[in-house]
């Protein structure tokens, strides 16, 4: 009776994991996105400190900490694309980036957004 009982929570536990991963969008449409989504160019540099992924949009002074939409902010999902030019070790990433902001904007602040999407990457070598 009592392996019947574990094998069942194990089984619930693995089988409903998905469903739950699943519920809450990763970042646009999640409900911690508290305004419009934008999309613009900028470099992309990993950073000591958090958040540790940073983008610099071109021809503005506001710089974006990317973090995750989790229970860990530092937890961030990446494209598999960035994830691999990231794997190089580049000093940064040239691209096209929509990205959701997570907190208000405040002036001459780092302002916290999760990534939506990432294109026309390019690494730009140390």
């Amino acid at each position: 009776m009592l392996r019947l009982l574990a094998a069942t929570l194990v089984a619930s536990t693995v089988l409903a994991a998905p469903a739950m991963a699943g519920d809450a969008p990763a970042c646009k449409g999640n409900p911690k996105v508290v305004g419009k989504c934008m999309t613009f160019y900028g470099p992309l540099s990993v950073y000591g400190g958090s958040p540790s992924i940073r983008i610099w949009p071109v021809g503005t002074k506001q710089l974006y900490g990317v973090r995750g939409t989790g229970a860990d902010p530092d937890n961030v999902t990446l494209p598999e694309k960035l994830r691999e030019i990231l794997a190089t070790n580049p000093q940064e990433v040239n691209g096209k980036w929509e990205v959701c902001p997570l907190e208000p904007e405040r002036a001459n602040q780092l302002r916290s957004v999760c990534l939506e999407s990432a294109s026309e990457l390019r690494a730009v070598a140390k």
